[in-house]
């Protein structure tokens, strides 16, 4: 299995040092660290010179990008000292770029990018939380595993049959990375008006797991609003790992409203799994 860490800005940055390296210990991965100098960024400090002053804004894009450089390559060598440490294979890369382009790239050549569901990447931490890595995921067709607010080991997995292909790909990509598979306690959880309805959205996951060797799955079903029927559900089980198929239409804005991956992200006490 080969782990894309992408560097993000502030505390979060090691707790998905954390996972990563648990992750890759737990399944035989490797792991690529990847800081990008956000060539975007350089450019509006360029572009933001007054008439006459073009040398001095040339000059100050040359300082941010040699700050830059430097606390990227400091970033990076710390985490490969960390995972060398773990005794997990690593790699550490520093490159300027337009940042999600670049992300997106990377994805292609690995299986699994881990960060932080409070991951930033913006200056001054001014993105939204998580939201470059969503969109990675949805540009760059790879899985992602966000960790939670605090360490946590892999006990309980509470995987979403919400009856559609993305749950099918979510629960596809967790088989096919054969990720928890000795995990404690495992269990599929349907929210659905009617039983009939939860068992048929169970049914696929079922069968995909079932055909991956993947033992002892338990399977709820339950009735309510999904997000928050979903969330207090894991909250019960103190789940470690929800796995959830992305967060079908919603715009951004919507997300953290509407969606059961919004609710998850916004709580942020446990990891999550997402493909879509």
């Amino acid at each position: 299995m080969n782990i894309l860490l992408p560097v993000s800005r502030g505390g979060s940055f090691d707790l998905a040092l954390r996972l990563a390296i648990d992750t890759a210990k737990a399944h035989g991965g490797r792991i690529r660290v990847l800081d990008v100098l956000d060539a975007a960024e350089i450019r509006r400090i360029e572009a933001g010179a007054r008439p006459g002053a073009i040398h001095l804004a040339h000059h100050a894009a040359d300082e941010i990008r040699k700050r830059m450089k430097a606390e990227g390559t400091a970033a990076v060598a710390g985490a490969v000292r960390r995972c060398e440490e773990a005794g997990v294979p690593v790699q550490g890369k520093v490159l300027e770029g337009e940042l999600e382009r670049e992300l997106v790239t990377a994805a292609g050549a690995n299986d699994l990018l881990v960060s932080a569901s409070g991951s930033h990447f913006a200056p001054d931490c001014e993105d939204a939380s998580g939201k470059l890595v969503l969109s990675v995921m949805r540009e760059g067709g790879i899985p992602i595993l966000l960790s939670g607010s605090s360490p946590r080991p892999v006990g309980t997995i509470v995987a979403g049959c919400g009856g559609g292909p993305r749950t099918e790909r979510a629960v596809g990509a967790m088989a096919r990375l054969c990720l928890w598979k000795a995990a404690p306690r495992k269990i599929l959880l349907a929210v659905y008006d009617t039983p009939s309805e939860g068992r048929k959205a169970i049914s696929v996951p079922r069968r995909i797991l079932a055909d991956a060797d993947y033992p002892g799955w338990e399977e709820k079903i339950l009735h309510g609003s999904p997000a928050s029927t979903f969330l207090s559900f894991c909250e019960s089980v103190d789940a470690d790992v929800a796995v959830l198929g992305g967060w079908g239409e919603h715009r951004w804005n919507d997300l953290l409203g509407l969606s059961v991956t919004g609710h998850l992200l916004k709580d942020g006490r446990r990891h999550l799994f997402l493909y879509m």
